[in-house]
């Protein structure tokens, strides 16, 4: 495998012909040109300049080429210019990500020079400018940021050395993340560093391999085709970066060890069928959504942008001399730099001076004071608090991941439903003033821990007798009120999504079909820029993507029926279809906001509903359900950044699929492991474990299982009857909403025609206008998920500081220093990400295993923020009310849900 000769080329009249510009640049051309028409050359030397020298509005991507950048922005004339950007205006009118601004100066160039007040020669280079870059490049500053507007389809990309790599990666990562997740505090090897390792490596394989290949129908195969290249980095990296995900071990740990359920059939056998029908499963989803999710231009996953951006720094250098805003410092250099004071500046606030990292000062006023510890405090309180932490890793680390009109609706959101959930808790509401306001645990109806054990059987059965006896559990407010925010968030999603998203729904998959039938592209109907580049490479067929969604639909079924899992094998296509459903809208959302739609719950919510008092199938449809959006999702990332970087899509495919098998192997290798090294005294998962293999979330995990699966979900509903009826609210509300879009402009001409001109102008002015420059920016399903980011101790504190470093970095330097911010943004939150994870790994094995183990810096900045009531909170020893005087709370004895 090396790099061929010429590139794959999907038909001839799809490939463009290369042609010798200014420069003696080779250039390539597309069908999507003004025939006839060049630009003059200085307006290629303008560009150029703009882009190198004067920096009018952004800096070029690392590795770009100026004069090809120039080139290939500047294809369209005036008259096709114009036409360009109505289109656009047409077609994304409804896109929330896309600059409003940038459309509204759009609307004034369509108008001719003399509507702009500009002379006809400078119309003609602004207009022409703007509409081939959104046309031949994107619309958008962070996407130009980190991509190209050209492809070198001779550049090395599917090599021998790449995969080597990215498999040796694949094996490292899996091996270590699987092995020591389980252990308090765990190990981990992040991306970041992977990627950082990867160039050194690939350099030196570039350096010591021969030039040794062979030659097929004139393409030419090497283990050494040269210089490490960007696109081997970037395929090495989609090949490992599915090994961080540590698959079903978790549930497969629950399922076999004594202290959980001790089902000793579930060996190698068992865990590498259903882990390889979790990962083919979602693989194949991805590519069935590949014409929803990937291709469409306002599917921009933020999440790929920093990726790519560090990528390519690692890559290529900078011109040294280049001035943005002031600065004159290299990518790469910023990114080391923000890496190194990271890696310093981590110490303090997680090491020496832990009071900054959740900075609950307000609490220190009166440590002792509850309701000032529930509404402000950061460890169980609400962290209601402006400056709640100096620790950008707690809050912002992620902020360039998303735009910053997600990020600020997701804020605001999440504010509304903490004030809601206060105001529940204050009147006592489902009995929660008896509990902590934000904790995930169950309790029994003294308010302590849920013991569930006191009313299992040793099949995992729940012993009516002692369950009359010690009750059923509870739930802290925080945790149920976000359990009815997500039936609502389903609902909602589910109706909104479908019907506004309808066309691009019935483009989609009526596509697939059709396109499939008449032997057309995938990218059929696709005319970006990026996608006309892509068409250069064969494309992965879609009976390709389907043999490996009937693979894992297959294999699931024979997973649940060859062993004894209690699970029907009816129950599979409830997984399909459920997961598709629920799939869709989660990576339309994810696709535009970084932010998904959690099924965890739905997958507690109806096996328990379906088998009560059955807690194996529950665990089995859990690991399944929720793998299957999760891999669907992730799968379907990787892809758009595949195609951001224009890989070859079958090479991709080819990588993909063998990264998943190589993956699932060693981890359902390293369990075995496990099982043998750490349980030889039986205390794998247990809090006494000698090795600290305590296995927290695993530990949850059996928790939810028996809470859902054991106690059913009958019994959840008819303890807290308001559950069932979010579903239908979150309906209603989410065609109520699809509705008020289509009425309310109507309304507002009813309002006009009935009213007096100065009656009508007053009201559009300061009513009407400002309530729809609102709502028009507002998406609802991305604002809703942020009143879910609530419970587990999960609180506003995880959010603050991250709202005001988006809107710095995303809303203010991005508009008012856009060059610097296309230039720096990233790497400075690269360097944050790398830097971190560096001095966490350096904690974890000088606290944890070396020299420094046992080690506590004792003073009073580690000491303040665990001294009073937030803390006792966390801890669930803090409630609001004492006990009423029968000695508990919540249902009589005679009244407990017996709903088996």
């Amino acid at each position: 495998m090396g790099t061929p000769a010429s590139p794959d080329s999907a038909s001839a009249e799809e490939t463009p012909s290369p042609t010798t510009a200014k420069g003696g640049v080779s250039v390539e051309k597309t069908e999507h040109v003004s025939p006839g028409w060049a630009p003059p050359p200085e307006w290629l030397d303008r560009l150029v300049a703009e882009y190198t020298d004067k920096h009018e509005g952004e800096a070029l991507p690392p590795g770009s080429e100026p004069m090809r950048v120039a080139q290939a922005i500047l294809t369209l004339n005036e008259e096709d210019s114009v036409k360009t950007l109505l289109a656009l205006r047409q077609s994304q009118r409804n896109d929330y990500t896309i600059d409003q601004k940038l459309l509204q100066r759009f609307d004034e160039l369509v108008q001719g020079h003399e509507h702009c007040n500009m002379e006809q020669g400078e119309w003609a280079y602004t207009v022409c400018k703007a509409a081939g870059t959104v046309h031949n490049w994107s619309p958008y500053a962070e996407v130009r940021a980190v991509t190209l507007p050209y492809d070198d389809v001779d550049e090395a990309c599917e090599s021998f050395r790449a995969y080597l790599l990215g498999f040796f990666w694949v094996c490292v990562v899996t091996a270590v993340n699987t092995f020591f997740n389980p252990r308090q505090p765990g190990i981990s090897i992040p991306n970041p560093v992977v990627q950082l390792l990867l160039v050194p490596m690939g350099n030196f394989m570039a350096w010591a391999l021969p030039d040794w290949g062979f030659s097929i129908r004139g393409t030419r195969y090497t283990i050494n085709p040269g210089p490490w290249t960007s696109k081997e980095q970037l395929f090495a990296t989609i090949i490992f970066s599915g090994a961080t995900t540590i698959g079903n071990f978790t549930g497969l740990l629950v399922m076999r060890l004594p202290i959980f359920f001790n089902q000793r059939w579930a060996t190698y056998g068992f865990a590498i069928m259903l882990a390889w029908a979790n990962q083919i499963y979602g693989l194949g989803m991805a590519g069935i959504l590949r014409r929803l999710t990937v291709y469409p231009i306002e599917a921009v996953w933020p999440g790929n942008l920093p990726l790519l951006a560090l990528n390519r720094t690692l890559i290529h250098s900078d011109n040294k001399r280049e001035n943005v805003n002031g600065w004159k410092m290299t990518r790469y250099a910023c990114f080391v730099i923000a890496s190194i004071v990271f890696l310093i500046y981590y110490w303090i606030p997680n090491q020496f001076f832990a009071a900054l990292r959740l900075f609950n000062w307000m609490t220190w006023i009166s440590p002792n004071n509850f309701n000032l510890a529930t509404v402000t405090g950061s460890y169980g309180g609400m962290g209601f608090n402006p400056i709640s932490t100096f620790d950008p890793n707690v809050s912002g680390g992620d902020i360039m991941k998303a735009p910053f009109f997600a990020q600020l609706q997701q804020y605001v959101m999440r504010v509304v439903a903490g004030i809601v959930i206060l105001i529940m808790y204050y009147s006592n509401a489902m009995w929660s003033a008896f509990l902590p306001i934000n904790s995930n645990s169950a309790f029994n109806n003294h308010g302590k821990e849920y013991n569930v054990s006191l009313v299992l059987t040793k099949d995992n059965v729940v012993d009516i007798p002692k369950y009359k006896e010690y009750g059923p559990p509870y739930y802290a407010i925080a945790n149920l009120f976000v359990t009815g925010a997500n039936f609502v968030y389903y609902a909602f999603s589910v109706v909104y999504i479908f019907i506004k998203y309808r066309a691009a729904l019935k483009k989609a998959f009526v596509g697939m079909v059709v396109n499939t039938l008449k032997r057309r592209s995938i990218y059929t109907g696709f005319e970006d820029g990026t996608t006309r580049l892509m068409r250069r490479y064969k494309e992965v067929p879609e009976w390709w993507y389907a043999i490996l969604f009937s693979f894992g639909f297959v294999v699931s079924m024979v997973s649940v029926t060859a062993w004894p899992t209690q699970t029907p094998w009816y129950s599979i296509l409830a997984v399909t279809g459920i997961g598709a459903l629920l799939t869709i809208p989660w990576v339309i959302v994810e696709s535009i906001a970084n932010t998904g739609i959690s099924t965890n719950v739905i997958w507690q919510l109806l096996p328990g509903l379906w088998w009560p008092g059955q807690p194996l199938p529950q665990l089995v449809i859990l690991m399944l359900g929720g793998a299957f959006e999760q891999m669907a999702g992730g799968f379907t990332a990787d892809l758009k950044y595949a195609h951001y970087a224009k890989l070859p899509p079958r090479a991709v495919f080819r990588g993909h699929v063998l990264a998943c098998i190589i993956n699932c192997i060693i981890y359902c290798a390293i369990i075995e492991v496990m099982v043998v090294y750490f349980n030889a005294d039986d205390t794998l998962c247990r809090w006494d474990n000698k090795e600290h293999m305590v296995c927290a979330y695993a530990n949850n995990i059996y928790s939810s299982v028996i809470f859902f699966g054991a106690f059913g979900t009958n019994n959840m509903f008819k303890l807290y009857p308001v559950l069932p009826w979010c579903f239908l609210i979150g309906a209603v509300l989410g065609l109520a909403w699809v509705v008020s879009e289509s009425v309310l402009p109507r309304l507002r001409l009813y309002i006009q025609k009935r009213s007096q001109p100065t009656a009508f102008a007053s009201f559009d002015r300061y009513l009407w206008k400002p309530l729809e420059a609102v709502f028009s920016t507002l998406h609802p399903a991305i604002a809703l998920s942020g009143a879910i980011q609530w419970a587990g101790n999960n609180n506003l504190t995880y959010a603050t500081l991250g709202i005001y470093l988006a809107w710095l970095f995303q809303f203010y330097l991005k508009r008012r220093y856009t060059a610097w911010w296309g230039k720096y943004a990233y790497l400075i939150f690269a360097g944050l990400s790398v830097g971190v994870a560096i001095s966490g790994l350096i904690v974890t094995l000088v606290f944890s295993f070396g020299a420094g183990k046992g080690v506590e810096f004792n003073w009073w900045g580690n000491t303040v923020s665990a001294a009073g009531v937030d803390w006792k909170l966390y801890n669930n020893k803090a409630a609001l009310s004492p006990l009423p005087a029968e000695g508990y709370f919540g249902l009589a004895p005679e009244d407990y849900p017996l709903q088996w």
